[in-house]
């Protein structure tokens, strides 16, 4: 709910109900009057919170003024519906990815403002062990999403994970050993009719782009384990040396 003062509101304000208002993105403005003077007033966001105001309460309500259950429900289905290749709406990804980012934010202001006023311990200093795993974490997460995984079929970004690969293989393999001179292969939300020989090709330089996509992954994985500074870690750049996206044009 967005709301405005004259005053810097509290980041708690207690409505004497058993609620509370949780105030956030507060900031100061010039609002120009009638009589052409400026004033100083606050714009910010307010959220409703029943009963003691805890870390879970506080993010509840927050995330619940932004996205209704539906909404959230909206954007995962799609999501997982892209994952699974039942969509090709890569806008769906991007949605959900920045509905994840934002409520990473909030959560990390909500955590902030509750630690300021006394009701939330200090975040314990991070050591080097968990620097480390946390961007061996981050590094897991690019190897899985289409910055790495996806070559460019018709112009589209797609990909074919290692499970549908070795599918694809045996299809192949048996069409080979029948003589067959063609076949149809799912790809990129088409069917696509190719030479045995052109299908073979297209999962062989597939395949060994994933199989080089993989040897860099480990390699900075290898290397971020053996940093010894938690700023080495936090400066180490992962989403470098991968090998040039494959292109198909059919």
């Amino acid at each position: 709910m967005q709301s405005n003062s004259d005053v810097r509101p509290p980041v708690l304000l207690d409505l004497g109900d058993g609620s509370r208002h949780y105030n956030y993105h507060i900031k100061e403005v010039q609002i120009r009057q009638e009589s052409g003077e400026e004033k100083t007033a606050f714009e910010y966001e307010t959220a409703h919170i029943w009963g003691n105001p805890t870390y879970e309460s506080i993010v509840k309500a927050v995330i619940a003024e932004r996205y209704s259950p539906s909404e959230e429900t909206s954007l995962i289905n799609k999501y997982n519906a892209f994952i699974l290749k039942l969509s090709i709406d890569h806008s769906d990804k991007d949605k959900y990815e920045t509905y994840l980012n934002e409520v990473s934010e909030l959560k990390a202001m909500i955590k902030e403002d509750l630690r300021k006023l006394g009701l939330m311990e200090p975040e314990p200093a991070r050591t080097l062990a968990q620097a480390i795993v946390g961007k061996l974490v981050e590094i897991d997460k690019y190897d899985t999403n289409d910055e790495v995984n996806s070559f460019l079929f018709n112009e589209q970004k797609t990909w074919i994970d290692a499970g549908t690969r070795a599918v694809f293989r045996n299809s192949i393999d048996s069409a080979e050993l029948l003589q067959e001179e063609t076949i149809q292969i799912p790809i990129g939300g088409i069917i696509l009719t190719a030479s045995v020989a052109q299908a073979k090709i297209m999962l062989a330089k597939i395949q060994r782009y994933a199989d080089n996509a993989a040897i860099v992954t480990a390699g900075h994985k290898s290397t971020v384990s053996k940093l010894k500074t938690i700023a080495q870690v936090d400066a180490y750049n992962y989403q470098t040396g991968y090998p040039e996206k494959e292109v198909f044009n059919v």
